[in-house]
C-alpha cells in the first residue's frame, strides 16, 4: 500500500468519529509523525486561489467520487428498509413506509456514508459546491441510527454555516432585522434558490432548505412537539421557502399530528403530500393510510373517498383487498337494508375469482358484519367459510377460530367452543391474549370429558334395555359402522379377528398400475390388495377421519395403544380392526354391578360438570340445572350432600336467598353429621382456609402485590377458588387494572359479581368492568384535555373513571398532607387543657394533648391502617361520590401520618354537631356501600380539628387519638 492510499484511509476513519464533533470551518486532526508535514485536501482552501479549473476538479471529484456514491448507499439503505417493511392492513398502517428500527442495525453501511461524506469534505477544497450536500448526507445517516442529538447538531450546522451572509460575508442573525425582506417587514430564515433553468438543470439546490426538514423529522422522532411545531409554523409563512419542498412541508406537518393522534389534521396533511413522485405503490399506501385516517377522524364519507383511490392506484392485491373491505365497513347505517347490501358486496366479492386467495379475509369482515347486526347463524356461516379458506394464512385462521370459539363461548355450546380453540394455533406471534385461551382450552376440555362420559354411560344403558334380539343387531350395525370409519371392509365374520381383507391375495402384479385382463385398477381385486398391504405396511392401520374427530365419532370409550410409532385406535381394550361382537357386549352394563358402576361414573361427572359450569365458566344457571338434574335422578348418590352444598352456593351467587335458604334448610334436616367440602369457611374466623385468605387480602391491601399473587396461588391449590371473599376479589381487580392487566382484571370483577350478585360491591364491579372496556377511549379523551389547574388545589376523581386507570396517586416516599406538618418533636406530654363548650355538650377536663372546642371546625377523618394508596385514593373517590349523591360540598384530603396509617379529611364542618350528623348519616352505608371492598379492621371513622391533625403528626398515635374521643364523647365513640 502506498502513503497516499494509507494517509487516505487514516483520515477517513479519523474523520468519521470526529469530523462532526467538531463543526466549522477548519480541523484539527492528529496524525502520523510522518505524514505531519503532508497537506489534507482541505487545508489547500486557505493556501490556493480557487480558479475555474480548480473549481472544475474539486466539484467534480467530490460529486462523483464521494457525494454519488454515499448518496447511492443511503438510497439503497432505506430501500432495503421499505422492503423489509411488512405493512398490516387491519392496523393503522406506520406512518412512513419504513422504519429506523431496521436502519438503526444497518451501522456498517451508515458508518460507510458517513465516512465518505467526511472523506468529500476532508480531501477536497472547503469551496466546493458539495459540502453542504455531504453535511446533509451526514445528518440523515446520524437520524438513521437514531442517533437524533448528533443529528440534530449537524443540521443546525448547515443552518447556521450557510445561512445569509452580508456583503462583507458576514453571517447575519437568523430572525434579526438584517434579515427583513424588501423593507416591507416581511422576515424569512430560508435560504433563496436560482430559479434559472440552468441552474435547475445543472446546479443543485443548497441543502440549507432541506435540512431544515430534516431538522424537523429530527424533533418529532425525539417527541419534541413543541420545537417541530415552532419550526414548521416559521416555514409554512416563510415567503422564500421554495415551493419544490412544500409536499415535504406537508407530510411532516401531517407526521406531526399522526404522533399526536389528531388524525382529522394529520389525514389532511397526508393527503397534500399524495402528489409527492415516489412511485404508485407509494400514493396508494398513502391514500389507504389518508383513508384510515379520516375514518379514526370520524370522516367516513372522505375515509370511503380515499379508500376508493387507493383501490384505483395499487399494486398490491393485499391493500386492495383491505381498501375495499374498510370501504364497505364504514358505510355503516342502522338501515337494514344498507347493512345486508354491504354484507353482499362482500359475498359478492368472495365468489369473484380475482379475489380467490382473500377469501379468508372477505368472509371474515362479512362474518363481523352479521356479528354487529346480532346475526349470530350467519356470523358462524360466513366464519367458517373463512375458516376453509384460510389454508396458508394462519394469523387469519387464528383470528377466525377465536370469533367462532367466542360465538360458542358466549352461547354456552361448550363442546362446539372447544373445538373451536383447539384449532388455534398458539404459536401464532400475533395472538395477544395465547395465555387467556389455553386456561380456557383446558376448562373445556375437562367440560367436554365430563360430557362425553355422561352421554357414553347413557348410551350404553339405553343399549342395555333393548331386547337382546335388538341388542345383537345394533351392535352388529355399530361394528360394521366402526370398521368402515377405519377404511376396513365391512362385512366381517364376527368369530374371525383377522384385520387383512386381503391378507390371502397373492396375484398382485409387480406393477401396481399394470392393467390385469383389461380391468380399471379400482375394479381389480388384485391391484387393490397389493396397494392396501404397502399402504398398511408404510403407515399401519391409520383412520380415515382427522384425529380430533375420532373421539366424537367412537360412541363408546376408547384410548389408542401405539406399537411400532404407530397409533392403533382401540375400544373395549382392543384394536378396532381385531374387535368382535363379544368384545363390544363386553361393554354394556347387563348386571347390577355393572349398572351401578356405570350410574356411579354418571353421577360423579355430573357434579363434576356442575363445579365446571359453578366455578370455572361462571355459568350459575346451567350449573344449577346440573346440580338439580343429579339430585333429581339419583337421590340415593353418595355425594349427592355435595351436590346440595354447591347448589346452595350457586343460589347465593345469583341472589336467589330464597332458593338458598330452602336449600340451606335440607342441608341442616337430612346431612346435619355430614362434613361439607369447605364447611363454615365463611364463617368460622379460626379456620385455616380463612387465615390463609385474609393474609392474601392484606398483604393486597397493603400493596405489597407480588408477595400476594404467590400466596393467592398458594391458598387455591391448597384450599381451591370457592372461598374468596368479595373484597378479595375486588381489590385483585384493583391491582391488575394498575398493572394494564384488563383481562385479569375482567376475571376477578367477574368473580366479585359471581360471589354475590345483588349487592353494593356487585355493583361497583359492574360498572368498573364497563368502564375498564372503554379504557383506551377514556384515556383518549383525558389525554386530549387541555387544562389549566391551581397546583394547590385538590383533584377530584370520579371513581367510575379512576379506579386504578387514572390514579392520583399518594407519593410513597412521604405522606401527603395538606397542611404544613411539622416535624416530630418529643414524646407527647401529659397536658391539661380547659375546654369549651359552646354547642351543649359537656365536656370534661382532659390530661390529653388535645384541644377541645366542640364549637370549632372539624373534619371527619377516616384513618386508615396499612392500606396502599392506590386502595387510599379509591377509598377517597368513593367518598367523593357519596358526597356528591348527597349534594355535600365537601373536599377529601389524604393526610399522612406514619408509614403504616393515613388519614381522609373530609369537611370541613361547621362545628362537633354538624360533624358527628354526617357520620350518623355515613357510617351505615360506609361497610355495604360507600367502601365495602375494605374489611373493618382496616379504617377507624372520627372526628378532628386542624389543630389536633398537627398534633397526632406529632404522636403518631391513632389508638390514643381514639382513646381521647371515647374520653371526649363516649355516646360517640367506643373504645
Amino acid at each position: 500500500m502506498n502513503a497516499k492510499a494509507f494517509f487516505l484511509i487514516l483520515t477517513i476513519l479519523t474523520v468519521a468519529q470526529s469530523a462532526t464533533a467538531q463543526l466549522g470551518e477548519s480541523f484539527d486532526i492528529d496524525r502520523p509523525k510522518k505524514y505531519e508535514d503532508r497537506k489534507i485536501g482541505y487545508e489547500n482552501t486557505y493556501t490556493k486561489k480557487y480558479a475555474l479549473p480548480r473549481k472544475f476538479l474539486q466539484n467534480t471529484t467530490s460529486h462523483y467520487n464521494y457525494y454519488f456514491n454515499a448518496n447511492e448507499k443511503l438510497k439503497n439503505i432505506i430501500a432495503a428498509a421499505k422492503e423489509a417493511q411488512k405493512d398490516t392492513f387491519d392496523q393503522l398502517l406506520p406512518y412512513y413506509n419504513y422504519n429506523f428500527n431496521y436502519t438503526k442495525n444497518q451501522k456498517n453501511d451508515l458508518d460507510s456514508v458517513i465516512q465518505k461524506a467526511s472523506g468529500g469534505i476532508l480531501l477536497h477544497d472547503l469551496r466546493s459546491n458539495w459540502v453542504d450536500n455531504f453535511y446533509l448526507l451526514i445528518g440523515k445517516a446520524y437520524l438513521l441510527r437514531q442517533q437524533y442529538d448528533s443529528a440534530e447538531m449537524t443540521f443546525n450546522y448547515i443552518n447556521y454555516e450557510y445561512g445569509k451572509k452580508n456583503k462583507d460575508k458576514e453571517r447575519v442573525l437568523t430572525g434579526s432585522n438584517s434579515n427583513e425582506l424588501n423593507g416591507n417587514n416581511l422576515f424569512s430564515i430560508a435560504t433563496k434558490e436560482k430559479k434559472s433553468i440552468t441552474s435547475k438543470i445543472f446546479e443543485r439546490p443548497p441543502s440549507r432548505n432541506e435540512a431544515f426538514l430534516w431538522m424537523i423529522r429530527t424533533y418529532i422522532e425525539n417527541e419534541d412537539y413543541g420545537s417541530a411545531a415552532g419550526l414548521i409554523q416559521t416555514l409554512s409563512t416563510d415567503p422564500i421557502f421554495p415551493k419544490r419542498l412544500t409536499n415535504d412541508l406537508n407530510e411532516l406537518k401531517g407526521y406531526l399530528y399522526y404522533n399526536q393522534k389528531i388524525y382529522d389534521s394529520a389525514a389532511h396533511y397526508v393527503v397534500l403530500s399524495l402528489s409527492m413522485n415516489e412511485g404508485k405503490n407509494d400514493k396508494a399506501r398513502r391514500a389507504y393510510l389518508a383513508g384510515q385516517l379520516y375514518e379514526l377522524g370520524n370522516s367516513p364519507t372522505l375515509a370511503s373517498e380515499y379508500y376508493a383511490k387507493c383501490v384505483q392506484l395499487t399494486l398490491d392485491p393485499v391493500m386492495e383487498v383491505y381498501a375495499r373491505l374498510n370501504s364497505i365497513k364504514i358505510r355503516k347505517s342502522n338501515d337494514p337494508k344498507i347493512i345486508e347490501n354491504n354484507i353482499d358486496a362482500l359475498a359478492k366479492m368472495g365468489r369473484k375469482d380475482a379475489y380467490s386467495d382473500y377469501r379468508d379475509i372477505i368472509y371474515y369482515f362479512a362474518g363481523i358484519m352479521e356479528l354487529e347486526r346480532n346475526n349470530t347463524p350467519n356470523a358462524n356461516t360466513y366464519l367458517l367459510k373463512s375458516a376453509k379458506y384460510a389454508t396458508n394464512n394462519i394469523p387469519q385462521k387464528n383470528k377466525t377460530y377465536l370469533q367462532l370459539a367466542n360465538i360458542a363461548y358466549n352461547t354456552k355450546a361448550y363442546r362446539q367452543a372447544s373445538n373451536y380453540y383447539d384449532s388455534i394455533a398458539l404459536g401464532d406471534a400475533s395472538l395477544k391474549n395465547a395465555a387467556d385461551i389455553t386456561a380456557r382450552k383446558d376448562i373445556l376440555k375437562q367440560l367436554v370429558t365430563q360430557v362425553h362420559i355422561i352421554h357414553t354411560q347413557d348410551s350404553l344403558q339405553a343399549i342395555a334395555k333393548l331386547s337382546e334380539g335388538e341388542r345383537k343387531e345394533y351392535l352388529k350395525k355399530l361394528l360394521k359402522k366402526l370398521r368402515k370409519e377405519q377404511g376396513l371392509k365391512e362385512e366381517v365374520s364376527y368369530g374371525n379377528t383377522s384385520n387383512n381383507n386381503f391378507s390371502n391375495n397373492t396375484t398382485a402384479p409387480t406393477n401396481l398400475f399394470e392393467p390385469i385382463s383389461g380391468d380399471w385398477y379400482f375394479y381389480s381385486n388384485a391391484q387393490k390388495a397389493r396397494g392396501y398391504n404397502d399402504f398398511k405396511k408404510k403407515w399401519g392401520n391409520r383412520p380415515n377421519v382427522d384425529g380430533w374427530r375420532l373421539a366424537a365419532n367412537i360412541a363408546l370409550t376408547s384410548n389408542t395403544n401405539t406399537t411400532n410409532n404407530t397409533t392403533t385406535p382401540t375400544l373395549a381394550g382392543k384394536p378396532i380392526t381385531e374387535l368382535t361382537l363379544e368384545d363390544l357386549e363386553a361393554t354394556i352394563p347387563l348386571t347390577d354391578t355393572a349398572m351401578v358402576r356405570s350410574n356411579y361414573e354418571i353421577q360423579t361427572a355430573l357434579l363434576a360438570l356442575g363445579k365446571l359450569y359453578h366455578y370455572e365458566l361462571n355459568d350459575l344457571p346451567q350449573a344449577i340445572l346440573t346440580y338439580k338434574e343429579l339430585i333429581a335422578k339419583y337421590p340415593n348418590y353418595i355425594n349427592i350432600s355435595a351436590a346440595y352444598y354447591n347448589l346452595y352456593l350457586a343460589y347465593l351467587k345469583q341472589g336467589n336467598t330464597t332458593e338458598a335458604n330452602t336449600t340451606k334448610k335440607i342441608l341442616e334436616t337430612k346431612y346435619a353429621n355430614v362434613k361439607l367440602p369447605g364447611e363454615n369457611v365463611n364463617t368460622t374466623k379460626n379456620n385455616d382456609a380463612t387465615k390463609a385468605y385474609n393474609m392474601v387480602y392484606a398483604l393486597y391491601i397493603q400493596g405489597k402485590f407480588e408477595e400476594a399473587v404467590q400466596q393467592k396461588k398458594i391458598a387455591e391449590q391448597t384450599y381451591g377458588k370457592n372461598i374468596w371473599s368479595q373484597q378479595l376479589a375486588y381489590i385483585e381487580a384493583i391491582y391488575y387494572i394498575k398493572q394494564r392487566n384488563d383481562s385479569l382484571a375482567t376475571v376477578s370483577l367477574d368473580n366479585v359479581t359471581n360471589i354475590i350478585a345483588n349487592n353494593a360491591l356487585a355493583t361497583k364491579a359492574i360498572k368498573l368492568k364497563e368502564v375498564l372496556l372503554k379504557r383506551a377511549t377514556i384515556e383518549k379523551e383525558l389525554n386530549a384535555l387541555q387544562v389549566t389547574r391551581n397546583i394547590d388545589a385538590p383533584i377530584l376523581i370520579d371513581t367510575v373513571i379512576t379506579t386504578s386507570l387514572i390514579v392520583q396517586p399518594v407519593p410513597t416516599n412521604a405522606p401527603v398532607t395538606t397542611t404544613n406538618t411539622p416535624k416530630p418533636t418529643t414524646p407527647k406530654p401529659t397536658i391539661k387543657d380547659s375546654t369549651k363548650n359552646t354547642v351543649g355538650v359537656t365536656i370534661p377536663k382532659s390530661n390529653y394533648i388535645y384541644k377541645v372546642d366542640t364549637a370549632q371546625a372539624q373534619y371527619v377523618a377516616i384513618a386508615l391502617s396499612k392500606v396502599d394508596n392506590i386502595f387510599t385514593n379509591e377509598a377517597r373517590n368513593a367518598l367523593i361520590i357519596y358526597n356528591r349523591s348527597g349534594s355535600r360540598s365537601l373536599s377529601v384530603d389524604p393526610t399522612g401520618i406514619d408509614a403504616d396509617n393515613k388519614l381522609l379529611l373530609i369537611g370541613t364542618f361547621k362545628n362537633s354537631k354538624d360533624a358527628l350528623d354526617y357520620i350518623k348519616s355515613l357510617q351505615p352505608k360506609l361497610s355495604t356501600e360507600v367502601l365495602p371492598w375494605l374489611t373493618k379492621d382496616k379504617y377507624l371513622v372520627l372526628i378532628i380539628s386542624e389543630q389536633n391533625v398537627k398534633l397526632l403528626q406529632q404522636t403518631k398515635d391513632i389508638a390514643d387519638y381514639k382513646s381521647f374521643l371515647h374520653f371526649i364523647l363516649p355516646s360517640n365513640f367506643s373504645k
